[in-house]
């Protein structure tokens, strides 16, 4: 199937677009390699990234990129994949995370002062992660617009609930980002 013609454009910006960090004031506070990586979500009104692996889970507080929290327990039955919930700990202890990754689920697309994320798949099964500036989209050949990354195992992309984090997880790796508040 031929590619529409109005969508031409937007293609071939996306396919020129070299893999970058965010810009200012987005900086990098996670990069950690996560073997066996299913699912990962934010506390509620929180930075704080619950990872779920094959190894347990653990926690990120993705503003400073520490790792507050670590459970190695797999044995514990602490994920409703079906519910798409997993129980936090350390800091989210008795919270009921909601979850994104190989289940299903989502994080947050956008922010409420205008930054978006886009995830297209313009080659199988590669998923090219878009970042767009303030009320920018990839539709407008003048719009701001970053690429984060093309990835074949994505978990989840998206923004924490208080829209001061980004995170792309992938079946090995977390990597965030993260800005001071508005």
């Amino acid at each position: 199937m031929a590619l529409p013609e109005h969508l031409i454009p937007v293609v071939t910006r996306i396919e020129a677009l070299v893999v970058s960090a965010p810009p200012s004031p987005w900086r990098l506070t996670v990069q950690s390699g996560i073997g066996g990586l299913t699912d990962v979500g934010f506390g509620p009104d929180t930075d704080l990234l619950l990872v779920v692996s094959s190894q347990g889970r653990g926690v990120f507080d993705c503003t400073t990129g520490e790792r507050v929290a670590r459970d190695g327990d797999v044995e514990t039955d602490f994920h409703d994949a079906s519910r798409m919930l997993a129980d936090g700990v350390g800091p989210l202890d008795g919270i009921s995370v909601p979850m994104a990754g190989l289940n299903g689920g989502g994080l947050s697309g956008g922010t409420s002062d205008g930054w978006t994320v886009d995830d297209f798949t313009l080659e199988w099964p590669h998923h090219t992660l878009l970042l767009n500036g303030p009320f920018s989209w990839p539709y407008d050949i003048n719009g701001q617009l970053w690429k984060l990354g093309a990835e074949s195992e994505l978990r989840a992309f998206g923004f924490s609930t208080t829209g001061l984090s980004l995170v792309i997880a992938t079946s090995s790796d977390v990597i965030a980002w993260s800005r001071p508040s508005a």
